[in-house]
């Protein structure tokens, strides 16, 4: 019971919120565009068997009935592939959520070893690459170094390129490379929907061919086209899928944003000579931890050099 406790406390904790979070976005996206797809799959199934019923080409309601069972076992048959790919969805999302937060993870995890006397050096990651922040907190830790050595915190020129941010900056680069990550997970998403799909309608069609059992031309034609319905049912789930990825994407993006130039300009007033600039986070608990580790480390290296500049007196 107590680990059960322990677990849902864990979970409710703002960075595991967000990774959840991001994690039943991308799940529920592709569980709701399948959820129409199925539906709209079921309707023209039942329009099919009412209309061969109604115009009495071999059908009955015996055999109506039992071709909508079969035609309900053959969607159910897909339920656990379906299952399958959601749970992978979700781990996917969670693991998108980790590279969002990533680069704020290594800036706390590098200010929390030094608040605490460890060893460490603050290495970029390349891979979650937020431009602005990375860079520039490869330069501010640089000048914080040099300010140790010196037991003082110097005022700096900030270079020119970084003089005139004053709001929350596209990321054309990282936004690229996460928006690809996106495509692909959309593309897997689309491509297993079609196999799905060419699976459940193969088998709709040849039950329907089979319970008919008519040679007619007219049948013939009539069942043909379903295929030509059914794949443009399959072309408009996989295109929503992309445009609500596409979506999603900029709805993330927008999550940690305002935390980049944040957590830039704190950095950026710092070593202008501000010492009293920390970063403030409203709306952002997911990466208010990580702001608080830095915030310690502020008020450290700011205690470290008063008291190096007071001894030297």
């Amino acid at each position: 019971m107590l680990n059960i406790k322990k677990f849902f406390k864990t979970i409710k904790e703002p960075e595991n919120s967000f990774l959840m979070s991001c994690g039943i976005k991308i799940s529920a996206i592709y569980l709701i565009v399948l959820s129409i797809f199925y539906y709209l799959t079921w309707i023209v199934v039942s329009l099919n068997s009412i209309y061969l019923e109604s115009n009495d080409i071999g059908f009955n309601q015996d055999l109506r009935e039992d071709f909508i069972t079969q035609a309900t076992l053959v969607m159910v048959d897909q339920l656990g592939a379906v299952f399958i790919s959601l749970l992978l969805l979700f781990i996917t999302g969670l693991y998108i959520g980790k590279v969002l937060l990533r680069p704020f993870e290594v800036i706390g995890e590098f200010s929390r070893k030094q608040v605490e006397g460890e060893k460490g050096s603050y290495v970029v990651d390349l891979f979650s690459d937020y431009r602005l922040l990375t860079r520039f907190s490869d330069l501010f830790f640089q000048y914080i170094h040099q300010s140790l050595e010196k037991k003082s915190l110097t005022p700096r020129e900030i270079p020119t390129h970084y003089q005139g941010i004053h709001k929350p900056k596209f990321e054309k680069v990282f936004f690229f490379h996460f928006f690809i990550l996106i495509i692909i997970l959309a593309t897997g998403s689309g491509l297993f929907l079609y196999n799905v799909s060419t699976q459940m309608h193969s088998d709709i069609i040849d039950l329907l061919l089979k319970i008919l059992k008519s040679d007619s031309n007219n049948v013939g034609y009539f069942v043909s086209e379903q295929i030509t319905i059914f794949e443009s049912i399959v072309l408009v789930a996989i295109l929503s899928l992309f445009v609500s990825y596409s979506v999603l994407s900029f709805h993330l993006y927008g999550r940690v944003s305002g935390a980049i130039f944040a957590f830039f300009s704190t950095m950026r007033s710092f070593m202008k000579g501000n010492k009293s600039a920390r970063v403030h986070l409203v709306g952002y608990a997911h990466i208010r931890k990580n702001g608080r580790l830095f915030n310690k480390f502020l008020d450290y290296i700011e205690r470290q050099c008063s008291i190096d500049h007071n001894s030297k007196k």
